[in-house]
């Protein structure tokens, strides 16, 4: 199972272009396709890695306000 997850997000390489003639020696280009979730799932790792002093910031502060709300007395 995690062999399987790994694949999916390290994508899949393709080789693209080349040409074969005799005497000729060109190297093909090389590409790495991803799957859709996969790249999704990239670019939500590659945000939280950038931005993730103010998510946990933002988080924590949106649980303390929640906490606040819950703590006000109900009317009797």
């Amino acid at each position: 199972m995690f062999r399987a997850l790994k694949e999916w997000y390290k994508g899949k390489t393709v080789e693209t272009g080349g040409y074969n003639a005799p005497g000729i020696l060109t190297l093909p280009k090389r590409h790495i396709e991803y799957h859709w979730t996969a790249r999704f799932a990239r670019s939500l790792v590659g945000f939280y890695l950038k931005h993730w002093q103010w998510v946990w910031g933002s988080a924590i502060a949106i649980v303390g306000i929640y906490v606040a709300y819950l703590a006000i007395p109900r009317g009797q």
